[in-house]
């Protein structure tokens, strides 16, 4: 069997991130609750798999809420979704919400 080339394996490489990310949305949507997210961000993929970034992209979320540069608009409204809701649930120290719907909007501007 001939060796694939690079268009080959790039083309690929897209193709399976994006069924990575056909799975992983509806899930990062449907967060509830901190707890919820980290299990989901503990489901990460083997390094180097395609997809893994959006994983990576919700734990580094996680630890410092900020919005990872290497996300995606989409991403980026569903982490502010999430925020809103694990405010509400009581989850966050206060000023947090407000911190990350300020990010996002500088986000928005400046990056989209």
């Amino acid at each position: 069997m001939p060796r694939k080339t690079k268009a080959e394996y790039d083309q690929e490489h897209s193709e399976k991130k994006s069924r990575v990310w056909a799975e992983f949305h509806p899930k990062l949507e449907n967060l509830n609750s901190l707890a919820e997210a980290r299990s989901l961000a503990n489901q990460s993929p083997p390094t180097d798999s395609p997809g893994r970034i959006y994983y990576s992209n919700l734990a580094f979320f996680l630890g410092s809420f900020i919005m990872p540069a290497e996300s995606n608009y989409t991403e980026r409204l569903l982490y502010l979704q999430l925020i809103q809701k694990m405010d509400s649930a009581g989850e966050l120290k206060a000023g947090i919400r407000q911190k990350v719907e300020e990010e996002f909007q500088r986000s928005m501007n400046s990056n989209f």
